[in-house]
């Protein structure tokens, strides 16, 4: 099982940021609002990552950052080939564990809410 995050595996450009918010499902949890889109052309699944100041300084950002992607790292070989996928950190996720994250993380994907 691979658990790294390379650059294949990162959303980096602008208008796939905008594609997966403008045309992918939303699904709200406690600490992220998780946007889906299916994109058959890719072989892995992908995934960006949005803390605005909204989450708090940049410590906070950037562990809420840290956990979307240690998150993302346990569980993106499970998730199907051609998803990308945008996580948008929400202020309460600054004082969230790495379990409850990871939690939301599979409730969201999978179409559970637990918000």
């Amino acid at each position: 099982m691979d658990e790294s995050f390379p650059p294949e595996r990162r959303i980096r450009k602008g208008s796939d940021f905008a594609a997966v918010l403008r045309k992918g499902r939303k699904r709200r949890c406690p600490y992220f609002t998780l946007h889906i889109l299916p994109t058959p052309s890719r072989d892995c699944a992908r995934l960006g990552i949005i803390a605005s100041r909204r989450v708090g300084g940049a410590v906070q950002r950037n562990r809420a950052k840290r956990l979307l992607r240690e998150v993302f790292r346990r569980h993106g070989s499970r998730l199907p080939p051609g998803v990308d996928l945008v996580a948008v950190a929400r202020n309460s996720i600054a004082k969230a564990r790495l379990e409850d994250v990871e939690r939301a993380f599979r409730n969201a994907f999978h179409g559970k809410t637990n918000s």
